[in-house]
């Protein structure tokens, strides 16, 4: 599925009015304006340039990236925070690790933005050594993972020249868990800068920061291009969002403006959780301790950041 820039620019002016049975995307329109949602909120300061954040389901372990040491560290209470892997460095480049994941088998995946040049997803084994997948293109600037299967997942990325805006989509990458050998199938192009991704059911949500929208579309659907009448996606309108988590109900949670995160609820409600954030990045939900995580990133290289935990209801 393609969208061009034409169509793009349409639905970002349709997003401000009201859906007519002219509009070939189905369009919900959600203010950001409602009222903000008290949320007690828990600070830790964790020595990393930290980005993305993932928890392990079987026993609560939070796992952050850090471009600072170009690793994982880990932790199994949300303060204390250790090493956990590390990441060969790339010659000549910045560190850039973005969003990581815990797949099925325990292992992590970890999204190297690679900066056009050296863009990979890498899986940490148990034995927390790291090895690139071997086929998808490095070109890619890759942000966003999301795990849907047994040696599948998608990954949000976009590609830019020297000059002239970023042009992304999410792409299905099919690999083999012993030999790290993989292939790469564009499911939808024409984004902006396509960041977070997020699966429920057969709904995958995409933040488009380039665009300032979230869509919603048909896993199904993105899969089987001949099925008929394509891929009809919902656009939700969000400033600036970024990496994406949801948690059992559907609720969507993104970086909001520029100093807020949001909660999406499901019946398309745009609700800040909390306005006071210097450079919200990854969040993650954690059930069990009826949190939301969230990664405030550090702009000085030699800085800490802040692991924010806000209250989530019940």
């Amino acid at each position: 599925m393609f969208f061009t820039p034409a169509s793009l620019r349409f639905v970002r002016y349709a997003i401000s009015c009201a859906v007519t049975a002219a509009t070939a995307v189905a369009v919900i329109t959600l203010s950001g304006c409602g009222t903000a949602v008290p949320a007690a909120s828990q600070r830790v300061e964790v020595d990393a340039r930290a980005n993305g954040i993932a928890i392990r389901p079987s026993d609560n372990t939070i796992f952050i990236t850090d471009d600072k040491t170009n690793g994982v560290l880990s932790s199994a209470n949300g303060k204390d925070f250790v090493p956990y892997a590390t990441i060969p460095p790339v010659a000549g480049q910045p560190n850039s690790l973005s969003q990581l994941i815990v797949t099925d088998d325990g292992s992590l995946l970890v999204a190297q933005f690679g900066f056009g040049k050296t863009g990979a997803v890498l899986d940490i084994n148990k034995d927390r050594s790291a090895l690139a997948l071997q086929g998808p293109d490095p070109a890619r600037r890759r942000l966003g993972l999301v795990a849907i299967g047994r040696g599948k997942l998608l990954s949000s990325w976009f590609v830019k020249g020297a000059s002239g805006p970023p042009s992304g989509g999410v792409s299905l990458i099919i690999y083999d868990e012993s030999t790290h050998e993989a292939s790469e199938h564009n499911l939808l192009t024409g984004l902006g800068k396509p960041v977070g991704i997020e699966v429920q059911g057969d709904d995958v949500f995409i933040s488009d920061q380039a665009n300032n929208m979230i869509l919603e579309v048909s896993l199904s659907a993105l899969v089987d291009h001949h099925r008929p009448g394509g891929v009809v996606p919902k656009v939700i309108k969000i400033d600036q969002p970024d990496l994406l988590a949801i948690d059992s109900n559907g609720a969507l949670y993104t970086k909001c403006n520029s100093t807020a995160v949001c909660e999406i609820t499901p019946d398309g409600k745009v609700v800040p959780l909390a306005n006071d954030f210097h450079d919200a990045r990854g969040v993650a939900v954690d059930s069990t301790r009826g949190v939301l995580f969230v990664v405030d990133r550090t702009d000085n290289a030699s800085g800490v950041s802040i692991l924010r935990a806000l209250s989530l209801k019940q």
